[in-house]
């Protein structure tokens, strides 16, 4: 992964979150590593860790791999929807409390033969 994007992660607990332009960045990255993004999380960057913002639960999961998908057209359809998900966030509009907060979103990424 470029430094520059090593440099503009938060990182608790070994666990690394970006701000959303950057998070963008690290998918495509991801992408063209072949690797899979099948999670979202997003977090507030906070210390000593990161809060998860409540009470509602901001996630995204992919679908599962289906037994004939090849991991190719697998991971760049996950990573498509991974991004999306990310360039679409918006907080809940009855979460007046973390309105105006920067949404870091954390990864969950698997290697071919790893899921």
């Amino acid at each position: 992964m470029p430094e520059s994007l090593q440099i503009a992660a938060y990182s608790s607990g070994g666990e690394y979150a970006w701000p959303r332009d950057e998070t963008l960045q690290v998918i495509r990255h991801l992408t063209e590593a072949g690797s899979a993004v099948i999670g979202v999380e997003v977090w507030l960057a906070t210390e000593p860790g990161p809060t998860i913002p409540s009470p509602g639960i901001y996630v995204w999961e992919a679908s599962s791999r289906q037994a004939t998908e090849s991991w190719s057209v697998f991971a760049q359809g996950a990573n498509t929807r991974a991004a999306d998900y990310v360039r679409a966030f918006s907080w809940e509009p009855h979460d007046k409390k973390h309105t105006g907060e920067t949404p870091y979103f954390n990864l969950t990424v698997v290697e071919e033969g790893d899921e």
